[in-house]
């Protein structure tokens, strides 16, 4: 059963720019295995022994194991991301049984993209039942560099914010009292600077 909700994967984009490189690099296919947070937000991406041509990709499932055994949270291994190098991005029946192969206690993300910067994304359930979420939005997650303080020092010290009412008239400088209109700089109405009367028949 296949179903679409207001749902979207996030990705790293440290994650996405690594992906790129491998499918620039791929002649053919390629594919990686990435964590995921409880916000749906892919990263840590990694590249694992594989086999490849230019339609199908095959991870090592000894290599696959090992990793999955050291890692520290193989609960968060939940992305698998491949190429489908100069193809188009949909799901065949190879990545289709790859998914299956795939399938866990919880869910698994799925990422498919191309040479053309082109992708396409989805989420498959198993537990409490079995469930497709296709055609899923995916959003760049930019990293927090944790610029909050010094921007705020910036801003504090560059810029100057007035009431409407008190904004300056952009031709004299000073400030605008309530109610007072701009000056007008010629008697056509324009008020555009140097404008000269003669030109206002554009005719």
């Amino acid at each position: 059963m296949k179903v679409k909700q207001n749902l979207r994967v996030r990705i790293d984009a440290d994650a996405m720019e690594r992906i790129w490189h491998w499918t620039d690099l791929a002649a053919g296919e390629f594919s990686c295995l990435g964590t995921v947070s409880d916000d749906l937000a892919v990263s840590n991406v990694q590249l694992h022994d594989q086999v490849n041509t230019a339609a199908s990709t095959e991870l090592d499932q000894d290599a696959l194991a090992k990793f999955l055994v050291t890692h520290p949270l193989p609960e968060r291994v939940r992305a698998w991301i491949h190429s489908h190098g100069r193809l188009g991005v949909f799901w065949s029946e190879q990545d289709e049984q790859c998914i299956e192969g795939l399938a866990n206690d919880t869910y698994l993300v799925s990422i498919v993209v191309n040479k053309k910067r082109e992708f396409k994304a989805r989420i498959d359930v198993w537990q409490p039942f079995r469930l497709t979420f296709d055609d899923l939005p995916l959003e760049i997650r930019l990293p927090d560099q944790n610029l909050r303080g010094e921007c705020e020092r910036l801003f504090n010290a560059h810029v100057v914010e007035m009431a409407p009412l008190l904004m300056p008239d952009w031709r004299s400088g000073k400030p605008l009292q309530p109610g007072q209109q701009p000056q007008q700089s010629h008697r056509n109405g324009f008020g555009w600077p140097d404008f000269d009367d003669d030109y206002a028949d554009w005719r």
